[in-house]
């Protein structure tokens, strides 16, 4: 059966650059990234002009892209034995949202919705200064930006530092892609 295999971290940390590696060597494998479309179309919109004057409603939007997520992981899991690499996901839907007070809970089953869960999730770390070359180097958005805070940029990592228990650490400082790729296929083949 295929596996439901999450990245995050903080932007800049090699999220999508390590997800598509991955694809790319699973023959069959699905990339997703979250928010799917449709919520995809209006992120940068919500992003900017929702996130600072209500965090509860910017919190609602990315929680019901993650439900509508669920139907499309479950749908594929269900019809395939393909792995589904998905760059963000519920954790940090939750993690950004805690950061901005925002009372949000990682529970994946309520009476309102069910969120599929993953069987990994691998938080990719990266050293700030690294972090913020490699933010420079793609081009940087509004999210990328709020980051630049110190203070919301620890609280983020606070807030990580929560859920420790619910991913697999992997450190990308300074790694070759190849290396961080390899560490990463003998967690999920154990």
């Amino acid at each position: 059966m295929g596996k439901f295999i999450v990245f995050t971290g903080l932007d800049g940390s090699g999220t999508s650059t390590v997800a598509e590696a991955l694809h790319n060597e699973d023959v069959g494998s699905c990339l997703m990234k979250s928010p799917p479309f449709p919520f995809s179309s209006n992120r940068n919109a919500i992003d900017e002009m929702v996130y600072d004057k209500s965090p509860a409603a910017h919190y609602l939007y990315y929680l019901a892209s993650n439900v509508y997520l669920t139907e499309f992981v479950n749908d594929k899991l269900a019809t395939s034995d393909a792995n589904i690499y998905c760059v963000r996901y519920f954790i940090d839907t939750v993690v950004s949202h805690r950061a901005k007070s925002v009372p949000a809970l990682y529970e994946h089953e309520t009476e309102l919705y069910n969120i599929r869960k993953p069987d990994y999730i691998f938080y990719l770390g990266c050293e700030e200064s690294e972090r913020q070359l490699r933010l420079n180097e793609r081009g940087r958005g509004f999210l990328d930006n709020q980051l630049d805070d110190e203070a919301l940029r620890q609280k983020f990592l606070q807030e990580f530092g929560a859920l420790e228990s619910e991913f697999i650490r992997i450190q990308t400082t300074n790694r070759e892609l190849d290396s961080i790729v390899e560490e990463i296929k003998q967690h999920i083949s154990k």
